[in-house]
Order: structure tokens, then C-alpha cells, then sequence
């Protein structure tokens, strides 16, 4: 008979933890998600002697939204310096949906040639039914037209001549150059000169007269 209540008992007591563990909730995996953005800059330029730094920003209007080390303000900024690539790397610790812009916010100069695309990301974190934190990046550009790659495409216009004319050595080395079929009018010179015998012929004359008269 006891060992009938002692079976009973147990199995009630079974029955209650069964229960309860049913009741208790499953709290989401305590773990970060990295994502991370490539972005790539293609520089143009011919003068070794141009700028090739430029300057990035990872802007979006969500308080809550993750952001990569570094940033303030909502608003993460870094350079790029020639042709080169690089990852926005930030960490994703709750579920949500998430939006960022990436554009170019170079100072101007004279003489560049600026990629003025801006490119929309959207974060979406999720848990799969494994309670683990996932996430689904899509990139799309200013048309809305989704894009597998964020490229910014920079160049250095000018080509080192002078916009109001030829360069001063091309100058010099034009005027110093032998004409070899010179059309300039010769009719002047010849005049000039005959004009000099002209006159040379009447001072002789001239002196040798006055050498007569005072013989």
C-alpha cells in the first residue's frame, strides 16, 4: 500500500515539474549578431600628385538603431584613401528593423570629380525557430533598385594645362622654334635698306665736296 502512494506521489510530482517547465518562458539567446557593410572607392587620376583621401558617413534617424564603434550623434564618419576596400562592422543585440544611409561628404575642391550616390541599408534581426539571432541585410541605391555592392567612384579632372591657353613651356618652346617657311612681308626691310645706301651715297658725295672747295 505505501509503495502504491509512494508511485502516486512521484508521479504527481512528475506531472507538476512537466507542468511547470511548460509555464516557464523562453527568453531569447543573450548573444550579438556582427554585420558588417562592404564599401569600396574607385579613384581616377593620372597626377600622382592629387588628392586621393576621401571621406564617408553612416547616418540614420533611429534612436534605437545599432551603430559601429566610434560613431556619435547617430552618425559614424570615416576616410578612404585611394582605390581600396572596407567593412562597416557594428553588432546587432536585439531583434528589429533597422535603417541607415551611406553617402560621400567630401569638402569640394576644384578640379574633382565627385560619386554623389547615396545608398539606403535596411537591417532586419530576427530569431529563427532555434531562438537565435539572425539578420537580413538589403542594400538598395537612390533608385530604389536593389544592389549587391556600395562603390563610390571619385577622379582628378585636371591634366596639369593652363585653362586660358597653352602652357608657359609650350609658349617658350614655340617662340624659340626655327621657321622654316616664314610668310612675313619682306618688302619693308628692302626699302629700309636701299633708304640707308641712299643716304650713305649723299654724305660721301657731300663731304667729298666740301674737301674740293677748300682745297
Amino acid at each position: 500500500m505505501k509503495r502504491i502512494e509512494l508511485k502516486k506521489v512521484s508521479i504527481v510530482f512528475l506531472t507538476m515539474l512537466l507542468f511547470l517547465s511548460i509555464q516557464i518562458p523562453a527568453f531569447a539567446a543573450d548573444t550579438d549578431t556582427t554585420v558588417k557593410i562592404p564599401v569600396e572607392q574607385v579613384f581616377d587620376s593620372k597626377n600622382t600628385d592629387a588628392s586621393d583621401e576621401f571621406m564617408y558617413a553612416l547616418l540614420t534617424d533611429q534612436s534605437d538603431a545599432p551603430m559601429p564603434d566610434g560613431s556619435s550623434n547617430r552618425r559614424y564618419v570615416w576616410n578612404m584613401k585611394g582605390n581600396i576596400a572596407t567593412e562597416i562592422t557594428m553588432n546587432i543585440r536585439n531583434a528589429g528593423q533597422y535603417h541607415y544611409k551611406i553617402c560621400q561628404i567630401t569638402e569640394k575642391k576644384e578640379n574633382y570629380s565627385y560619386d554623389e550616390r547615396n545608398y539606403d541599408i535596411t537591417v532586419e534581426a530576427f530569431y529563427n525557430a532555434d531562438n537565435q539571432l539572425k539578420v537580413i541585410t538589403v542594400v538598395e541605391n537612390q533608385d530604389g533598385e536593389k544592389v549587391s555592392e556600395i562603390s563610390f567612384k571619385n577622379s582628378y579632372t585636371w591634366q596639369g594645362k593652363d585653362k586660358s591657353g597653352p602652357s608657359l613651356i609650350s609658349k617658350i618652346s614655340k617662340s624659340n622654334s626655327v621657321k622654316t617657311g616664314d610668310d612675313s612681308p619682306i618688302m619693308g626691310y628692302f626699302t629700309l635698306l636701299l633708304g640707308s645706301l641712299v643716304c650713305l651715297i649723299a654724305m660721301i658725295r657731300e663731304n667729298q665736296r666740301k674737301k674740293k672747295e677748300d682745297a
